[in-house]
């Protein structure tokens, strides 16, 4: 019984975030700061190994910043030490989207970069469809609350104050 109501209660505070959908405003970052954008629905996230990642364990609890970068990148690169760092902030997670690269691209960009936030991979894109990623480096930051915060190419100047959404 208790499970049920935990599950009503999950599709409830997922559908109220469905409800909201107004439109983002610029930041000073060249991003956008989104004042109630939701995260919809079930993306698939799936580790090189095919596992899958989901986000809603999140909700809640931590902010989490999806970068999405590619190995030919040089920006991405130079972002690992940065995103390594947030990641071992208790209240944030970081997940790396590797979008339509080769398993060896991705494992070599691994293994000369050595991120400590979990990688995961888009062969098809549409994770970044869902996200409107229109290239590399680009950065989503989903507030505690589930919605996303901010969209932008790389991270942005006041980093802190989308954690707090």
């Amino acid at each position: 019984m208790a499970y049920r109501s935990t599950a009503l209660t999950l599709v409830a505070f997922l559908c109220l975030f469905a409800l909201a959908l107004p439109g983002p405003a610029k930041a000073e970052t060249g991003g956008t700061r989104e004042a109630a954008r939701p995260i919809l629905g079930e993306l698939d996230l799936r580790t090189p190994t095919g596992e899958q990642v989901t986000l809603i364990p999140f909700i809640g609890r931590k902010a989490v910043i999806v970068a999405f970068w590619a190995a030919w990148c040089p920006i991405c690169r130079k972002e690992v030490p940065h995103l390594n760092s947030l990641n071992s902030d208790p209240l944030l997670k970081v997940i790396g989207v590797n979008e339509g690269e080769s398993l060896e691209d991705i494992q070599s960009f691994v293994a000369d970069n050595k991120p400590g936030y979990e990688i995961v991979v888009d062969p098809r894109g549409d994770v970044a469809k869902s996200f409107g990623v229109p290239g590399m480096p680009y950065c989503v930051i989903i507030g505690r609350s589930g919605v996303v915060a901010y969209r932008g190419y790389g991270l942005p100047a006041d980093l802190e104050s989308y954690f707090r959404q």
